[in-house]
């Protein structure tokens, strides 16, 4: 009786002792999950499996610069913190700023969207400055081409030794964007400018040809504009 109750211990514990690992096992296959009641970082990173970024929140010091296919490049001037978005090839395609300057009483916030392999199409945008306050929606044209050689010369542009030298890669930028299609129009903004309501319309070159306006006085208005911008009719209440 004495060597049955030995054997069926020993089995117990050699079943035991193999079920422990595979417990484990299954345990270490699940999401690990951690409560904070909070925390204080300068930057977060949201990453897929494959590392590439998917959601990037920053200070100002930690902020990233441009990105496309996975590969960063270092901005020319960019400033300030805030959310920035990333899509599956590793694009940055908008975000979320704001900042402020209280020697010169200027703030300015923003959520954008950038088009496929390009810069912003879309944003929800205010900004002060001297006085002048606005706010709204903006749509903008893009070129079909990539931005990705842009984002080359605004690194160098970022690590140039001399102002002079960064002022002349600014140069070249340019000249490469408008050889390439331009950097594109803005085509609708709706929003506040001082005291008006205004929905502003643009032909492809950017250039406004219908305005509808309500003032600060509260009067309504139609305004259609010609290429140079001079009202060639204006409909009132």
């Amino acid at each position: 009786m004495l060597r049955l109750k030995l054997v069926a211990a020993l089995a117990v514990a050699v079943g035991a002792g193999a079920l422990i690992p595979l417990g484990f096992a299954a345990a270490d296959t699940e999401p690990k999950v951690t409560r904070f009641d909070e925390i204080s970082v300068n930057r977060l990173n949201i990453v897929e499996p494959n590392g590439r970024y998917r959601l990037v929140l920053a200070n100002s010091d930690r902020f990233p610069g441009l990105f496309m296919n996975g590969r960063e490049y270092r901005h020319h001037s960019r400033s300030g913190g805030g959310m920035w978005f990333y899509n599956d090839d590793g694009d940055e395609v908008g975000g979320l700023t704001y900042r402020s300057n209280a020697a010169n009483r200027s703030a300015s916030a923003g959520i954008t969207f950038d088009q496929y392999k390009q810069d912003q199409t879309v944003s929800m945008l205010y900004g002060e400055s001297n006085g002048r306050r606005e706010a709204g929606m903006r749509v903008w044209d893009r070129p079909d081409n990539s931005i990705e050689p842009l984002m080359e010369m605004s690194d160098r542009a970022a690590r140039a030794p001399t102002d002079a030298e960064r002022q002349r890669i600014r140069e070249e930028m340019r000249a490469h964007a408008m050889a390439n299609g331009g950097v594109g129009a803005e085509r609708m903004f709706a929003g506040k400018v001082q005291g008006d309501a205004i929905v502003r319309l643009a032909d492809p070159q950017g250039r406004p040809r219908l305005v509808l306006q309500v003032d600060a006085s509260g009067a309504p208005s139609i305004q259609f504009l010609d290429e140079n911008g001079a009202v060639v009719r204006r409909i009132t209440q």
